[in-house]
């Protein structure tokens, strides 16, 4: 909760470990001695211990709560000094491109030149440090906390030694920090959807892009290029869509329909008028990764530009399932490596930022950690905004969310004893009902006068098999006690329902 509510300018940052420390008291106590804990089946007690198996969170607070330096050269917090990146000049940024680093040594993308960076590349796949390993490096670490000792830290490698060290499982955990899959997914499209639209900001082409090839020395026929009268203009690459290629993209995720709850309504999210996807949030990314960009580009792109953006679209697919074979996880990752190579054939180095690499280590966290669908963020991610809008008092932000949650529970509570009661929740679909008969449309309600409602009173009450037992009981006491009565009774049933 704490990592949660403390953000902004004022966040803890690497001094995270000072809020920390209750909790890990209370890990340790778990571990170690553990807690009395009422059994309701059995009808007995028992010690209930337990561990902190891995914990999750965005890629700059994996950093603060890690210890290590996620930006600068070794930015990967996986491969660490095994995999450094390299510095584009033109761009000022540092870019992991080099993924080849990670295929077999008898690849034949190995030996090419001119489709990637000018060389050819025989360094091995970098080795996985083992948490044990990693202690013994960091163990000394000395830090100051506070804000005034910030520049002192360590620019590169781990800057402290976590608090998390100090609980006596953690060095033996294969995971300990898994990667956010939501937000990589979401950047890594954005990315993509940015450099394929041009949208300004997010496209990882342009001049600086084109000038980091010419200092790479590499695809030529990309580089600026300047006319007589000095203007400079840029030669389309193969993911370089015209404006007629722009517009059927837009279109087509435009017209698209999604059922109710799926998705935020995408042709809201499109504007025609300047080509652009705007307001999208986390899960529009998922949903326009894995299903609705492969069919928007299927008629425009080169087709091996096209097939690589479909394979990595469809590597997202298939981790996302629920149902994974573990035999299949070694082709998965061998299969995320080929894309990231064929993406480097085509695209700018300056689209291989961090969040692109990381998309390597995700199968190797399935491995050890299960589906990547029980630890995605969505569901903490609405509900800490939910808590969020409960805090009207910042100085009490625990306070305000504590009595908002009471007051949701007694009112949840209360409404198990209200008859036609609607909880507060996903709202119930137009379409609920239809399917069993229930009629939504075309309905049409009118006020009747005394007498056809009296009319349509009697002739449900005489034709109406459930009233038949009762009217037929009436018959008999008619006929036992009053014979004429029940003759009349009788005339009259039959003109009221001839007059119906």
């Amino acid at each position: 909760m704490l990592l949660l509510l403390i953000s902004g300018p004022r966040q803890p940052g690497n001094d995270i470990d000072v809020y920390l420390a209750p909790l890990i008291d209370d890990l340790k106590m778990l571990w170690e001695t553990g807690v009395e804990v009422f059994d309701a089946h059995r009808n007995e007690n028992f010690n209930l211990k337990a561990l902190l198996f891995c914990n999750i969170q965005d890629f700059p607070a994996y950093g603060n709560l890690s210890g290590y330096t996620v930006y600068g050269k070794t930015a990967c917090p996986v491969c660490m000094e095994g995999f450094q990146g390299r510095w584009l000049s033109a761009s000022k940024k540092n870019v992991f491109d080099g993924n080849r680093i990670f295929l077999p040594c008898t690849h034949h993308y190995r030996n090419l030149k001119k489709a990637f960076n000018g060389h050819q590349e025989f360094r091995v796949r970098p080795k996985i440090l083992s948490g044990v390993e990693v202690f013994e490096n960091i163990k000394d670490l000395k830090i100051t906390y506070g804000k005034k000792h910030k520049k002192l830290l360590p620019q590169q490698g781990f800057k402290k030694c976590s608090i998390l060290w100090s609980l006596p499982y953690w060095r033996f955990l294969f995971v300990r920090h898994t990667l956010d899959v939501m937000h990589i997914e979401k950047n890594v499209c954005d990315s993509v959807i940015g450099t394929l639209l041009n949208i300004s900001g997010k496209t990882k082409d342009g001049e600086k892009a084109r000038d980091d090839l010419m200092e790479m020395g590499i695809r030529d026929e990309l580089h600026v290029v300047e006319n007589e009268n000095g203007r400079k203009y840029l030669p389309p690459a193969a993911y370089t869509l015209s404006r007629k290629e722009k517009i059927e993209l837009c279109q087509s995720l435009a017209g698209v329909k999604v059922p109710e709850g799926y998705s935020s309504n995408i042709r809201n999210l499109v504007n025609m008028e300047s080509l652009k996807l705007m307001g999208l949030k986390s899960h529009d990314f998922h949903v326009l990764m894995q299903n609705l960009l492969p069919i928007a580009i299927r008629s425009i792109l080169p087709k091996n530009v096209r097939y690589a953006i479909t394979r990595l679209c469809l590597f997202f697919n298939a981790i996302y399932s629920k149902v994974i074979d573990p035999e299949h996880l070694n082709a998965l990752e061998e299969e995320i490596v080929i894309i990231l190579c064929q993406l480097e054939m085509y695209f700018p180095p300056s689209f291989f930022d961090i969040m692109v690499h990381l998309t390597v280590h995700l199968v190797r966290e399935i491995r050890f950690c299960g589906p990547i669908y029980l630890r995605v963020q969505w569901a903490f991610e609405r509900q800490m905004r939910t808590y969020q809008g409960y805090v009207k008092n910042v100085y009490r932000p625990v306070g305000c969310i504590a009595e908002q949650l009471f007051y949701e529970e007694v009112l949840q509570y209360a409404g198990d004893f209200m008859i036609n009661s609607m909880r507060i929740g996903i709202p119930i679909s137009r379409h609920s009902g239809r399917m069993d008969g229930v009629g939504t449309l075309g309905r049409n309600q009118r006020d009747m006068s005394y007498d056809n409602r009296h009319k349509a009173h009697s002739y449900i009450l005489h034709n109406e098999d459930e009233v038949a037992p009762y009217v037929e009981r009436h018959m008999r006491h008619l006929r036992k006690y009053n014979p004429r009565a029940s003759e009349k009774a009788l005339a009259d049933k039959h003109s009221k329902s001839f007059i119906s």
